[in-house]
C-alpha cells in the first residue's frame, strides 16, 4: 500500500474564550467544512492532556500557514485588579501572536468580530505592536455567511492547492511453493451388526367404570331448556324490532341573539427594544463600577395581573473584576421611578457581557415560543448567556409562561432565533442582597413560596404516614 510522508499546510485559530468562544465555534465549522477538521488547530480539539501548551502552540504556528487573530471587544482581557491581560508576558493568547509575528512568511489575518475596533499602535505592547499593520477582516453578525464566504475565498488564495503526497511503494513477498503431503491409505474398518427386534404382544384396552350420579340427567334437561328459551327469546326480539315504526324527529330552527355583549380581549403587550434600553443605562451604571457590564435583562408579569398590567423590566450590571452586581428596576408597582439594589459577588467564569444588538428581540423570540407549542401568556423573559448542555454560553432569551404550561421552559437563540434544546446546568450564583432599597419583587417571594410549598408537601408526608397500614412483623 502506499504511504503518505507530507501533510497540507494548516490554518491556526487564536482567540480568547471569554471574549469569542461563540464565534470561533461558528468559524471553525465553516473552515472544517470547506479546508477539513484535520487543517483547523484549536487549542482545545488538538491539545492532549499532561502536554506542554507552549510547545504544542509554537510546532502549530511553525505548521500553519495562516494564522487567524479572532477579536472580539474584550480580547485585551481585564484582570482581577483591572490589569488588562494583554499585558502580562506570559498571556497565551500574547504568545501566539508573538509567536506568530516573529515567523517569516507566515499570513496573519486579524478577524474582527462581535463589532469590536482594531487596536492602535499604543494600545499594544511593544513586541505586538507590528499587528496594527495588518489589514483586518471584520465578520458581521448580520451578514455572517457572506463574511464567511469571502474570508473562504481569500484563504483558498493563500493556503494554494495541497502539495502532493510522496509515495512509498512497498514490496510484496514472493510466495513459496508447498509441496503436497503424499496420501494415506486407511484400512476399512468393520461394519457394527445389526441388532434384531423383538415383536411386543399388546396388552388389552383397561375400562375404568365411572359412576354417574343421577340428578345430572335433570341438571342437563335444565341447561338444554335455558338455552332454547334464550335463542327464542333473541330471535322474537329482533323480529319485532324489524317490524316497528321508526320515530318521527320534529326540526326546530335556531334563531341567533339579535345582540351580544362581549367585552375586547386585548392582547398582552410584550416589551421591546429591552436591549438598547440597557446599554442605555450602562453609562449610569459605570457611576457605580467603571468597567460595569449589562449581563442579564429579565421581564417579569406581577403576580394577579390583568391584560392591561405591564412588564416589571430589571436590568442586572456585574463587574468583571470582583463578580459584584447592580440591579436597576423599572416599572415596579407603585414606584415610578427606577430602583436600585446592589448584589452579592458571583464567580467571574459565570459573568459575560451581552453584545450592543442582537437579530432577535423579545416579541419574536415569544412568536418562536409559540410555534413551537407554548400556551398562555408569558410569565418571566431573561436575556443571558444560556447555561445549557450543547449551548455554552449561547446568548439566549429563557421564556417561562403561565397557566397550565408554567414547567415548561423554552430557551431561544437571540442570533439565529432557533429553538435549543438541551439539559439545564446550574450556575454557580450567589442571592441578591439589597442595600439600598427593598429586595426585588418576585425573587425573595419565590423563594419564600418554594420554602413554603416544600414544608407543605413534608407535613402531607407526616399526615399520611399516621393512616398508612404498616405490615406486622412476622
Amino acid at each position: 500500500m502506499p504511504t503518505e510522508t507530507s501533510a497540507p499546510p494548516m490554518i491556526f485559530l487564536s482567540y480568547r474564550r471569554d471574549d469569542s468562544a461563540g464565534h470561533v465555534g461558528r468559524l471553525y465549522d465553516a473552515l472544517s467544512g470547506r479546508f477539513g477538521s484535520q487543517r483547523i488547530f484549536v487549542d482545545i480539539d488538538h491539545i492532549s492532556p499532561g502536554q506542554d501548551f507552549i510547545e504544542v502552540v509554537d510546532d502549530a504556528v511553525t505548521r500553519c500557514a495562516v494564522l487567524l487573530v479572532v477579536m472580539g471587544k474584550r480580547w485585551a482581557g481585564t484582570g482581577r485588579i483591572g490589569k488588562r491581560r494583554i499585558d502580562d508576558p506570559g498571556d497565551f493568547v500574547r504568545l501566539e501572536v508573538v509567536g506568530g509575528l516573529r515567523r517569516t512568511g507566515l499570513r496573519m489575518i486579524p478577524v474582527l468580530v462581535g463589532g469590536a475596533k482594531m487596536l492602535g499602535p499604543a494600545e499594544l505592547p511593544e513586541d505586538l505592536r507590528d499587528l496594527s499593520r495588518r489589514n483586518a477582516f471584520e465578520l458581521s453578525d448580520t451578514r455572517w455567511k457572506e463574511d464567511v464566504a469571502r474570508l473562504t475565498t481569500e484563504l483558498d488564495r493563500v493556503m494554494g492547492p495541497v502539495a502532493p503526497s510522496v509515495v512509498t511503494p512497498v514490496t510484496t513477498p514472493i510466495a513459496t511453493p508447498v509441496e503436497p503431503i503424499p496420501r494415506v491409505d486407511t484400512p476399512p474398518m468393520s461394519m457394527t451388526p445389526v441388532m434384531s427386534m423383538t415383536p411386543v404382544t399388546p396388552q388389552p384396552a383397561i375400562k375404568i367404570a365411572v359412576p354417574v350420579p343421577a340428578w345430572s340427567k335433570w341438571a342437563g334437561i335444565a341447561v338444554g331448556a335455558v338455552v332454547v328459551i334464550g335463542v327464542v327469546g333473541f330471535v322474537i326480539r329482533g323480529a319485532l324490532s324489524h317490524h316497528a315504526p321508526p320515530p318521527v324527529i320534529t326540526a326546530a330552527p335556531v334563531t341567533p341573539p339579535s345582540q351580544l355583549n362581549v367585552t375586547a380581549d386585548l392582547p398582552r403587550v410584550i416589551p421591546a427594544t429591552l436591549l438598547t434600553a440597557g446599554h442605555g443605562m450602562l453609562t449610569n451604571a459605570q457611576q457605580w463600577r467603571g468597567d460595569a457590564e449589562l449581563t442579564q435583562i429579565q421581564a417579569t408579569l406581577p403576580s394577579g395581573s390583568t391584560s392591561t398590567t405591564s412588564y416589571q423590566i430589571n436590568y442586572t450590571f456585574r463587574s468583571p473584576a470582583d463578580g459584584a452586581g447592580l440591579q436597576v428596576m423599572t416599572g415596579a408597582a407603585g414606584s415610578a421611578a427606577a430602583q436600585t439594589q446592589k448584589l452579592k459577588p458571583i464567580a467571574l467564569p459565570t459573568i459575560h457581557a451581552l453584545p450592543d444588538d442582537l437579530p432577535v428581540d423579545l416579541p419574536t423570540a415569544v412568536q418562536t415560543a409559540r410555534d413551537s407549542g407554548m400556551v398562555g401568556d408569558v410569565r418571566s423573559a431573561s436575556l443571558s448567556a444560556a447555561a445549557l448542555t450543547g449551548h455554552a454560553n449561547a446568548i439566549a432569551w429563557r421564556i417561562v409562561p403561565t397557566s397550565s404550561d408554567q414547567y415548561h421552559v423554552y430557551y431561544v437563540d437571540a442570533n439565529s432565533g432557533k429553538i435549543l434544546h438541551g439539559v439545564a446546568v446550574a450556575r454557580s450564583t450567589s442571592p441578591a442582597s439589597s442595600t439600598t432599597s427593598s429586595p426585588m419583587p418576585g425573587s425573595s417571594a419565590a423563594t419564600t413560596t418554594t420554602q413554603t410549598n416544600n414544608s407543605a408537601g413534608n407535613l402531607i408526608k407526616k399526615f399520611g404516614g399516621l393512616f398508612h397500614k404498616h405490615p406486622s412483623s412476622p
